[in-house]
């Protein structure tokens, strides 16, 4: 009797494909094999083409929904939040100042300040984010890396 496994495919509409295949049936295997690693390599494609595409338009995504300082106005692109721009301003000049990332974070929390998600306390790890984002240097990069292997992902 030979011995029998069976496979599970999730193809791009995620509808599973199950297959039983015995000892004749690896070159099944190989086939669906070849086809799931054809279809990665073709979404990656898509991806990637989609982002190039969004570059050259001038759109750019920031990969997070609450971004100190900034609303999200027409068109999807940034709009100054003038209250919480302040609140940035005042990081920024307290930093020139001297002040470390933990000394103003006490220093916000001690005026009563809210963080962009609304609570009173701040810590130094959100003014460390504040400081290095390059979005409030006006130094932001596009596409800091790539990925040349779809199918191991390896940059």
């Amino acid at each position: 009797m030979a011995a029998t496994a069976e496979i599970s495919f999730v193809t791009s509409f995620h509808l599973p494909l199950r297959i039983k295949i015995s000892d004749k049936g690896e070159i099944l295997l190989t086939i669906l094999s070849s086809l799931s690693q054809e279809e990665a390599r073709s979404i990656s494609e898509n991806v990637t083409w989609g982002l190039r595409k969004k570059f050259a338009d001038g759109k750019f995504s920031v990969g997070y929904s609450r971004f100190l300082g900034y609303d999200k106005g027409e068109n999807g692109n940034l709009a100054i939040n003038e209250e919480q721009a302040k609140t940035v301003r005042l990081i920024f000049g307290l930093f020139i100042e001297g002040l470390t990332p933990c000394a103003i974070a006490k220093e916000l929390t001690r005026r009563g300040i809210l963080t962009v998600t609304g609570k009173s306390k701040w810590n130094a790890a959100t003014i460390n984010g504040v400081l290095a984002n390059e979005k409030y240097t006006g130094c932001a990069r596009i596409q800091k890396t790539f990925t040349p292997d779809f199918l191991t992902k390896k940059v």
